[in-house]
């Protein structure tokens, strides 16, 4: 009778081991779709023989994504494309390789920055000016409204001599 491993599906996976002191070694490692993640976990833990298991495990694709241990997330790869295996103390991380950044991207995060840094002054500045500000206008509000309650009394204390016709006339033209 065949092994139960044979009819379980697997998939073999290859990693490129990098640790703290810089060193990197190449190895292969196959996941069966029953095995859980700690399983998983202690597979590639033996298989690239760390024996401190207070070391966290961190396994990046080659965009540099960290991929959670579990048989559904793995993708079969190939020696020239491995996943990347650090193994780090806890709080502590592997810099990761230098990538080119675009000039024109980096140029325009700098005019953005600059932008905002602007914008930022300016808002600073008003800040500054902003109780001026409010004083002065209130101030013509309430001379725009002095003005208006003297023309309003001035209306009131005048005597109407006119008949009611000549009344509605006036109230119409405005005088």
């Amino acid at each position: 009778m065949p092994s139960n491993q044979f009819l379980r599906n697997k998939k073999q996976v290859y990693v490129k081991l990098k640790l703290i002191n810089g060193s990197e070694e190449l190895t292969s490692v196959v996941i069966y779709e029953d095995q859980s993640s700690d399983e998983i976990r202690k597979i590639f833990m033996l298989k690239c023989d760390i024996t401190d298991f207070r070391l966290i495990l961190k396994l990046r694709n080659k965009r540099g994504s960290v991929v959670p241990f579990s048989y559904q997330s793995f993708e079969a790869n190939s020696r020239d494309e491995p996943y990347t295996l650090e193994a780090v103390q806890p709080h502590a991380t592997i810099p990761l390789s230098s990538r080119s950044v675009n000039n024109d991207a980096t140029y325009s995060i700098e005019d953005r920055v600059r932008g905002i840094s602007d914008r930022v002054a300016a808002l600073e500045k008003a800040i500054v000016e902003l109780p001026a500000r409010r004083r002065e206008k209130l101030m013509m509000i309430l001379f725009r409204l002095v003005d208006r309650f003297l023309f309003c009394s001035k209306r009131w204390r005048k005597p109407i001599a006119l008949t009611g016709k000549e009344c509605s006339r006036k109230i119409l033209s405005g005088d």
